[in-house]
């Protein structure tokens, strides 16, 4: 099972090569952990590419507040904003399997947003599955896309994992150095990045699940996830696609 933390915060603790912003509060329930990397870093076997990180914290329960909820949204279009700004033919990609509740983040913020044509904007959708569902890789069937319709810019949906319990549904976290598929569920494939695909790559996860291998309180070998992961996939997936909407 690939161990992989991909909370980049995580994986940068201790490293020579990552410099931590100080942390901003985004509105009542939320606060801003910013890292920039100059460098590779994190541990043999998840090294994490040289760029930027983002990772809103969520102090709250986002389907029981609703002012999370509309909170959350705004941090993610505050922040995807200035990204998205000249980029005028947007492919948006659901990563994981939609068969597995936990893994179906990415499919169900798809499912969320509106494609085509709109404010001078071209916004795409595509929900590639897993190799496993498929028999073809999530990176060739991207990479086959983004050459027929060719965007500015992707933006990979995908669920993450933590090292940290108390880090599950707590967090948003925002990439601009793309994605690894699969790292999360422990199937790690072939990466999504401006060198796979030819354009820049952004990434929006949520950490809904836990390694033991990596929480201690736990015994080796189990994953955690919230007893509510079916109420809390559909709640991000509507969040995150509003904030996608909102930067566009």
């Amino acid at each position: 099972m690939d161990q992989r933390s991909e909370l980049a915060l995580e994986s940068g603790e201790g490293s020579p090569h990552v410099e931590r912003e100080a942390e901003k509060r985004l509105g009542r329930y939320l606060s801003l952990l910013s890292l920039r990397a100059e460098a590779p870093f994190g541990r043999e076997g998840e090294e994490r590419e040289a760029g930027r990180y983002h990772t809103i914290l969520i102090e709250g329960n986002i389907i029981e507040i609703s002012d999370i909820f509309e909170e959350v949204s705004r941090g993610i279009a505050r922040l995807l904003s200035p990204l998205l700004r000249k980029k005028k033919r947007v492919l948006v990609v659901g990563l994981g399997n939609p068969r597995m509740v936990v893994d179906a983040l990415g499919s169900e913020t798809v499912h969320s947003l509106s494609a085509g044509e709109a404010g001078g904007r071209y916004v795409a959708t595509l929900i590639p599955s897993v190799y496993g569902v498929t028999g073809i890789e999530s990176a060739a069937i991207v990479r086959g896309v983004v050459r027929e319709i060719r965007p500015d810019i992707v933006l990979a949906v995908d669920t993450l994992a933590t090292r940290r319990a108390e880090r599950l549904c707590r967090a948003v976290q925002i990439g601009e150095t793309g994605i690894v598929p699969g790292g999360g569920v422990g199937n790690k494939r072939e990466d999504l990045s401006y060198s796979s695909l030819g354009v820049p790559v952004l990434s929006v996860g949520v950490p809904l699940l836990a390694r033991s291998e990596r929480c201690t309180s736990l015994p080796a070998g189990l994953v955690l996830t919230p007893k509510e992961i079916d109420l809390y996939v559909p709640a991000f997936a509507r969040v995150i696609a509003r904030g996608i909407e909102g930067a566009l």
